[in-house]
């Protein structure tokens, strides 16, 4: 700083927090056990439990003793924060704890007064203040200052914290040079106007100013806003004597003004805000504290805090004794067993049981007031009574269970607690999801029973029930299970590190459980976290049970059972399980009458379980009274009901059906209750309860496995897993039986496929089986199925050769491996898709119209027709006789998948037959065909017949007359040049192939005279033949021709098609395209016929025999009625024109007698009449008339 300067003043801020350790009465630090709470060594060890940003405040190796300081040397060196000018408080939560002294920003109000404070007169020479340099200032006179007044009425406040300061205090001398000011003030404090009084300055401020005559003192320089705090304690006793209120509280100013025209000069002294405070609101009472108040400079913002506690306090088993650790000891059950009763006094512990225990009954911060009955929640409120009595044991709890876990928690596993609890739970939370995780800690479920909450633990437990054939219903057992791959192989396991005071993670690989699976399936990790877990080896732990039961407890059984079983067990209970079905014998079933302690009657013999080879000693479960947790009661302590054990005995025998135990029972069996029998190649399996449902009549029971030796897998490192063997259905099953291999159609979308279906007997013992297949010389394909069947889909052709192979394993495949049986083969010689298809099942017909009717008939059976197949619809002309399908018109193909099709209306038979995919027809016998026989319509007239055959004299193309066949057939495309021996051929007309399509036009072409709208019938009727087919020419066996007759050909077909033209014939007509027919209804005046022929097959060859056309009119009438004839001859015009001459039919209306009429000129377009009288003159006369004939002329 450079010679004339001032130096800066600061001003300094102070950081408050009052932070909530716990709702509910905590133990306190662990650092300060031993120190009387409240203490300053109490505070001051507890630094060692407390840290900023994860730093301890206070170091590990300090020495705190009752009389240390944070000044000692050994104190201060081991502070890794600066808290000489720090307060540090601890409430532990109490009822009656005090408030916290030195932090006292807990419950205030700020307002701001933001008022200057004028300054005093001259106040002398003495008065005037030394600088740095020794110079003085000089002051200018003025009046006195009458100060700034605030009064206080919230009788609650018991103190005040000013804040004054100056927005800068500086003042410039001539020379140019900065110098610091001194602001002087006084604070006083009135009573209900009984006057002022001074509030004593003391000799020093915090930061060493000087104070004197009872006045504050800023003094030097600061270039910007400067402030000070004050607080101000008022009288305790007139506040408790209500003599305190209104408090006046008034700031004078004890200064001068400058002389300003000398100096530049910055000292305004400013009032800014008053706070008040309520300091007696403050004790929070049953909520743990800590208050911090340390200088803001240390830190450049709040710190971090955490804190290592003893935390809330709970009620104990009455026979339990508290740890150094937290931990819970009790004593020999046998000699001090637990009185269902809970201590009085509250104590810290780690036992997760007794915690959730506290959380359900505590009404502060757990689920008491939905726990605690009506009458509970009165007494806790009364504070006479808090329900923390001895035997204040809430109705709706089971606390047996909860201090039977609590027994299983607390054991010492290598020094430390199997469960310790150490968490704080600071969030809202759904009380179903709390109480779960909190189970989870010590491995337990909760569950409802008898009217009250119990917890059921994971922990070695007597067998309370044995289950077999004999007491559940029919349906038996039902069991399921987790995919083995999907089995994690490692886990990692997150806790919290108190050393670290983070999260660390603990890796426990399956290798390390004496497991395999690793090598069969790979690394397969899986995260968890140890809820409230604070040690590395009780979260080892829990990554052990974790894999474990993974893998060796995932099995479910479920079944139903009767209500004497029913209400006997309970959820968390150990079970036997002795299944006949899964055992592969019957080992199972009850007691009857006569049986004592030494001698035990079974409702079988022993040959009916064992056959000729009984087991010389085995293991007799069997139910009997048992005992409570105290080692004495044989009744439910809260649901009342008996309680029962499975007890095992071994080295028991056998003879008929008495069963000698290897020692002597606890009492002896009921008769009628369930046993089963373990021995070397059989045990039971256990199980774990997880639910009990009431039905009707009937309980249903759902358990998971369970396996005794995990605990100490789990907790005996080196400890070997020895699986238990529950079934003889592990042995080496047999063969498989009643192998069949069959070739069978499919449907694969819009496709028909082959398959080839095997099956076989089922083998006893066999869990799998192994269908090995190979097709002709191709490589050896494998599956492995759980059925008695595998299909080969999409099959090819060729010789598939098959082997089965039954498979047998035990419960635990990774432990006991694969038996298999020797194989059992077969073959069989796939032809793919050549077998014909079925006929379709029948067809009818029903008309529309006169021209058109529908053909329908059921649905293909055949894969093949209904996909991508077809059916062929047919006619043939013929009334009577052999109506074959070679001699008939192919008339429509429609898909294989439909009914119904519309068809023309013809005479004669219909027949439709299946086609498959592969071109194969429906056999030839067993078509379906329906007859079509109309009568004559009389409103038709025949105006023109063609008849074509049997001379054919039309225009042939590719066709030709065939006398040898006896109509018109396609003809062979070979050549006469090219026959080298005219002796081998048979039939010159049908040498080489015949061609594919040839047609026939008629000779004449049909003129009507003029348009009109006629009928046209076909006259068709075909065969089909193989003009090559002779005896002669057929080498192969007669057993496998498909006809003789060719009565089986069915790929040619021959259609009529016509044209018609509106012009006149003899000209140059205009004619349209050729369309097919049958019968229909076409329009013109000029018609042309002709027919097509076509084959698919070049040896078929298609023959039209009858070939013809006839054309018909329909009948129509035309009249009109009243026509005047006139006094002339009438002339009538039809309004159109009849194809020929109709009859007509005149009806007068006004004749007189003596007169009548006569027609002339009577032809298709009409008529003349002329009506005259009886003596021959012509008369005008009414008339009507009709006229009947055929035939529209269009015009």
């Amino acid at each position: 700083m450079s010679e004339g300067t001032a130096t800066k003043l600061n001003s300094s801020q102070v950081a408050r927090i009052v932070d909530l350790l716990s709702e509910g009465e905590i133990e306190g630090f662990p650092s300060a056990s031993g120190l009387t709470p409240g203490t300053p060594a109490y505070y001051l060890a507890s630094l060692k439990d407390t840290f900023f940003n994860n730093t301890p405040v206070l170091g590990a190796a300090a020495t705190v003793t009752a009389s240390s300081t944070k000044n000692d040397p050994d104190i201060a060196e081991q502070m890794n924060f600066d808290m000489r000018d720090a307060r540090f408080e601890s409430r532990l939560g109490t009822q009656a704890q005090s408030v916290l002294e030195n932090i006292d920003d807990l419950n205030q109000s700020t307002t701001a007064v933001n008022a200057e404070i004028l300054k005093n007169g001259d106040i002398g020479p003495e008065d005037k203040s030394p600088v740095k340099n020794g110079g003085f200032f000089d002051y200018l006179p003025g009046s006195p200052a009458t100060g700034v007044v605030r009064q206080i009425t919230d009788t609650d406040v018991t103190s005040v914290r000013l804040t004054i300061g100056s927005p800068a205090m500086t003042v410039s001398k001539d020379d140019g040079r900065l110098r610091g000011v001194r602001i002087d003030y006084t604070i006083e404090v009135q009573y209900q106007g009984g006057g002022y009084n001074r509030i004593d300055a003391g000799d020093h401020d915090e930061k060493g100013a000087y104070l004197g005559n009872g006045r504050f003192i800023h003094i030097g320089f600061s270039p910007d806003l400067y402030q000070r705090k004050h607080l101000i304690n008022l009288d305790e006793e007139k506040i408790q004597a209500g003599t305190a209120f209104p408090v006046d509280i008034r700031v004078t100013s004890a200064g001068k003004e400058f002389n300003r025209d000398t100096l530049a000069q910055n000292d305004d002294l400013i009032w800014y805000d008053i706070t008040q405070k309520i300091a007696e609101k403050t004790r929070y009472p049953n909520s743990a504290l800590v208050g911090l108040k340390f200088n803001a400079e240390q830190f450049p913002s709040i710190p971090q805090r955490s804190y290592k506690i003893r935390g809330i306090k709970v009620r104990l088993p009455s026979n339990a004794t508290v740890r150094s650790d937290g931990s819970l000891s009790y004593p020999d059950p046998s000699v001090t067993p637990f009185n269902g009763e809970l201590k009085t006094t509250r104590e810290w512990t780690t036992c997760p049981a007794m915690i959730l225990y506290d959380l359900l009954t505590n009404t502060r911060y757990g689920l008491g007031s939905q726990i605690l009955t009506p009458e509970e929640l009165r007494r806790k409120r009364d504070l006479s009574d808090r329900f923390d009595g001895a035997a204040d044991i809430p109705e709706n709890l089971d606390i047996y269970s909860f201090q039977k876990a609590s027994r299983y928690c607390n054991e010492l596993i290598n020094g430390e607690p199997r469960f310790s609890c150490n968490v704080l739970l600071q969030t809202q939370e759904d009380a179903f999801t709390l109480i779960e995780q909190m189970c989870s800690v010590f491995r337990a479920m909760p569950f409802w029973e008898a009217g009250g909450i119990s917890v059921s633990q994971d922990a070695p437990d007597v067998f309370a029930y044995t289950f077999n054939q004999t007491n559940v219903t029919e349906a038996g057992f039902s069991y399921s299970g987790s995919s083995l791959k999907n089995r994690p192989t490692c886990v990692s396991v997150k806790y919290f590190n108190n050393d670290l005071r983070d999260f660390s993670y603990e890796l426990v690989e399956l290798s390390q459980t004496d497991f395999k699976p690793v090598r069969k399936y790979g690394y397969n990790k899986q995260n968890i976290t140890a809820f409230a877990c604070t040690s590395q080896a009780q979260a080892r732990r829990l990554g052990l049970w974790f894999l474990y039961t993974s893998h060796h407890e995932t099995e479910i059984c479920t079944f139903e059972t009767d209500i004497a079983a029913g209400i006997t067990v309970r959820p968390g209970d150990l079970i036997k399980v002795g299944d006949p079905v899964r055992a592969g014998k019957t080992v199972s079933g009850r007691v009857i009458a006569g049986s004592t302690t030494e001698s035990v009657k079974l409702d079988r013999s022993d040959v009916q379980m064992f056959g000729t080879q009984a087991p010389t000693d085995f293991t007799l479960n069997v139910i009997v009274e048992g005992r409570n947790d105290d080692e004495s009661a044989k009744i439910n302590p809260r649901s009342g009901a008996q309680i029962y054990e499975v007890q095992n005995v071994g080295g028991s025998t056998i003879v008929g059906n008495t069963v000698t135990p290897g020692k002597k029972l606890n009492t002896a069996p009921v008769a009628g209750s369930p046993f089963s029998i373990g021995y070397a190649e059989i045990n039971l399996s256990l199980w774990r309860v997880l639910s009990v449902v009431e039905n009707e009549t009937t309980y249903e029971i759902t358990a998971i496995a369970h396996e005794g030796d995990k605990y100490r897998v789990i907790e005996e490192p080196g400890f070997a897993f020895n699986p238990r063997d529950i079934t003889q259905l592990a042995e080496k099953p047999d063969p498989v039986t009643n192998l069949r291999l069959q070739e069978v159609l499919y449907e694969e979308g819009d496709k028909v496929l082959q398959r080839i279906a095997i099956t076989w007997q089922e083998s006893p013992r066999a869990k799998e089986y192994e269908v090995a297949y190979r097709l002709d010389s191709n490589n050896r394909e494998e599956r492995f199925v759980t059925t008695t069947g595998f299909d080969i889909m999409d099959s090819e052709t060729g010789v598939y050769n098959v082997s089965v192979t039954a498979i047998g394993y035990g419960l635990d495949v990774e432990q006991t491996g694969r038996r298999r049986s020797s194989s059992t083969n077969a073959s069989i010689t796939a032809v793919g898709r050549i077998t014909t298809p079925n006929n379709i099942a029948s067809l009818n017909i029903t008309s529309i119209d006169q021209h058109n009717a529908e053909l329908h008939w059921p649905e293909a059976t055949s894969l093949d027709v209904k996909i991508g197949g077809t059916i062929e619809i047919r006619h043939n002309p013929r009334l009577t006789g052999d109506i074959k399908w070679s001699q008939s018109e192919k008339i429509g193909v429609t898909n294989g998948n439909t009914t119904r099709k519309i068809v023309p209306l013809k005479d004669g038979h219909y027949l439709v037959r299946a086609k498959s995919s592969n071109g194969k027809y429906a056999p030839l016998t067993g078509i379906p065909t329906v007859l079509v026989e109309q009568p004559e319509p009389q409103d038709l007239e025949v105006v023109q017949t063609y008849t074509e055959s049997p001379s054919f004299p039309g225009t042939f193309s590719q066709a030709f007359n065939s006398t040898t066949e006896g109509g018109i057939t396609l003809q062979a495309d070979g050549l006469i040049d090219e026959i080298t021996d005219f002796d081998s051929v048979t039939n010159l007309d049908f040498f080489g192939d015949v061609v594919s399509i040839g047609s026939y036009i008629f000779a004449n072409t049909l003129d009507l005279g003029a348009v009109y709208d006629v009928e046209l019938l076909a006259n068709l009727k075909i065969n089909t033949i193989n003009p090559d087919d002779f005896w002669d020419s057929r080498s192969d066996d007669i057993d496998t021709w498909n006809d003789i007759d060719a009565d089986d050909l069915s790929e040619t077909n021959a259609e009529l098609y016509s044209r018609s033209t509106n012009d006149d014939p003899s000209g140059s007509p205009t004619y349209g395209s050729w369309e097919p027919f049958a019968n229909s209804t076409k329009r013109g005046r000029g018609f042309q016929f002709k027919v097509e022929m076509e084959t698919s097959n070049d040896s078929q060859d298609v023959v039209v025999q009858t070939l013809g056309v006839s054309v018909k009119l329909q009948r129509r009438t035309e009249q009109q009625r009243n026509i005047s004839s006139g006094t002339s001859a009438k002339a009538v015009t039809f309004p159109s024109a009849f194809y020929s001459t109709p009859s007509i039919t005149i009806t007068a209306t006004n004749m007189a007698t003596g007169d009548f009429f006569e027609l002339s000129s009577v032809s298709r377009t009409g008529f003349t009449i002329t009506f005259k009288a009886s003596g021959g003159s012509i008369v005008d006369r009414n008339f009507d008339y009709q006229a009947v004939g055929h035939g529209k002329e269009i015009t």
